[in-house]
């Protein structure tokens, strides 16, 4: 493909300057004039690109059959032994791999985005981010700056080894456009058409041959904000496409325009919603519109902000895009953090996740079996204590009887879920082998956030494991039918700890110190156990209980 004039590309990118928008609108310019793009003006040519946008792909060959095979291990063996066994976090499981299966997926159709550190770039509506982006890449017409405020697409633009774009639907196929269709990608083609490709499109990808940052991919999001013309917050779906797209990416920029004097208190309460675990870079744009003095005090005041607001920040600078200047303590701050996180990945996390998945899986029946044995032993203590009847010891001896054949299962059970595990692990190494892509052992600690962040949105519950003091009549635990699987609900939550009764045993008490929480949980907010909620008890010995507690988002 030979050089490509951007201009006026990816209306849906509405990123103006206020300068800009002006003109135009003094003009009486269009974003897009129809008679000039064939996809609207035929309309013959719009339905078809629509058509060929919106189909299913027909998949077929070696990926396929290796992604098929992935799909089927889950879908099929996976879903059967977890509906054979009893593991109380097989439905979280299964959550976790469909949403790993739509990672592979992405991997398929984007290798690239496995294999580097992707920096998405964020702000409200014309903050200046496609002008940003235009300069900082060196590429002044690579993205449109638009004017009209549209439901836009994610971009990702990377190094790859042709000069292409590429449409990727969300029924997984992936299409091949060129400039005049991205063109047609707009608000102009909905007015046209009624059709708003930000429901049918999840992303475009944008690769260049010659690219100044080889090992990054460049995220170009939808302004979380609408501009004043757009007055129903409620039609504002760019807000949750920016905040989907924001908070995966490894690293953030994210730009005000210096005329608000600060960060305002929308884009401080939208960054605190990402909940991001890595500190972003924050850019006062068009620093050329004021005094360089002007701008120093602008940016104080603006650290100011984020410091009260308990918002991690790299730095806050002054960019102008038009001239390329940088108002900052040293002057190269943007160039330096961008050449400094330009290093290759270490592969593809694809493989860490799904040993991480199946690691909790398996630590479930690693945890029941050695809970179960410790139980055998107690009841073992319990047989050839004299002061057990005869009658409680022919209970315990059946009792017994029924551990030892759980045992067995539980053994059997992961047994099979390693087996599946195995054959995943197989099948994504085929896989990954037939795309050219490297899997990493062991991710690099911006890959561990950027996942953490990724599986956030996907986690529906959290369950924890906690030791616990028996407390009461002792004796009690010879008459129970069993020792694990107990329910109960806490009844009391202080400053000691929380306080749990059994539904077999309410004369027992049981007791999870605070300290033992903050300890083992310091992540966990204390606030959030509350009085009532349910609970899992297995006891391990006549004075020593596990405790499982399971808090949904």
């Amino acid at each position: 493909m030979s050089d490509i004039d951007f201009s006026q590309l990816m209306n849906s990118h509405s990123d103006a300057d206020s300068n800009e928008q002006i003109n135009d609108q003094s003009q009486g310019a269009s974003p897009l004039n129809n008679h000039k793009n064939p996809y609207l003006a035929d309309p013959n040519k719009g339905m078809s690109l629509c058509a060929s946008l919106i189909a299913s792909e027909q998949k077929m060959g070696e990926v396929y059959t290796l992604q098929q095979k992935l799909t089927q291990l889950i879908e099929n063996d996976f879903l059967q032994h977890a509906e054979e066994g009893d593991n109380t976090i097989q439905a979280k499981t299964y959550v976790e791999l469909q949403h790993w299966l739509v990672q592979v997926a992405e991997a398929i159709y984007f290798p690239q985005l496995e294999q580097s550190h992707t920096i998405a770039v964020g702000g409200s509506f014309s903050a200046g981010k496609t002008h940003f982006l235009n300069t900082v890449l060196g590429c002044p017409s690579l993205l449109p700056t638009d004017t009209t405020p549209t439901t836009s697409i994610p971009t990702y633009l990377f190094q790859g080894q042709s000069d292409s774009i590429d449409a990727l639907n969300f029924y997984g196929k992936k299409t091949a456009i060129d400039e005049d269709a991205l063109k047609a990608i707009s608000h102009a083609f909905n007015e046209q058409y009624q059709v708003t490709f930000s429901h049918i499109l999840q992303m475009i990808a944008v690769e260049r041959q010659n690219f100044k940052y080889a090992n990054l991919i460049f995220l170009d999001t939808p302004g979380y904000s609408k501009a004043d013309n757009v007055q129903n917050s409620e039609d504002n779906t760019d807000e949750n496409l920016a905040r989907n797209h924001l908070r995966t990416a490894d690293y953030l920029i994210w730009l005000v325009d210096h005329q608000n004097g600060t960060v305002p208190q929308h884009d401080i309460e939208f960054i605190q919603s990402l909940e991001l675990a890595q500190p972003i870079l924050v850019i006062m744009s068009k620093a050329d519109k004021k005094p360089e003095s002007e701008i120093k005090k602008i940016i104080s005041g603006a650290k100011q902000d984020l410091d009260r607001a308990e918002i991690a920040y790299i730095d806050v600078i002054g960019y102008s895009a038009q001239l390329d200047k940088e108002i900052s303590t040293t002057g190269h701050c943007l160039r330096g953090f961008l050449d400094d996180i330009n290093q290759a990945s270490l592969g593809s996390t694809l493989q860490w996740r799904l040993q991480k998945i199946f690691a909790d899986y398996l630590n479930f029946y690693d945890s029941n079996y050695q809970s179960l044995k410790l139980t055998n032993g107690t009841i073992n203590e319990l047989i050839f204590d004299e002061k057990t009847s005869a009658d409680k010891k022919v209970h315990l001896n059946a009792f017994q009887q029924k551990t030892k054949a759980q045992l067995d299962a539980i053994h059997q059970q992961h047994k099979q879920a390693k087996d599946i595990l195995n054959e995943l692990l197989t099948s994504l190494q085929a896989l990954s082998q037939t795309l050219g892509i490297s899997l990493c052992e062991i991710p690099d600690l911006v890959q561990v956030k950027a996942m953490k962040q990724k599986n956030k949105a996907h986690e529906q519950e959290e369950t924890y494991q906690f030791d616990a003091i028996l407390q009461g009549d002792l004796t009690l635990v010879a008459n129970l039918p069993k020792l694990h699987d107990l329910k109960g609900s806490i009844i009391k939550t202080s400053a000691i700890g929380v306080f749990i009764s059994l539904d077999a045993a309410p004369e027992l008490e049981v007791l999870i110190h605070k300290f033992h929480i903050k300890r083992h949980a310091p992540a966990l907010d204390y606030q959030r156990i509350e009085t009532g909620m349910s609970i899992e008890a297995q006891i391990i010995d006549q004075g020593k209980c596990q405790i499982s507690l399971t808090l949904h988002e």
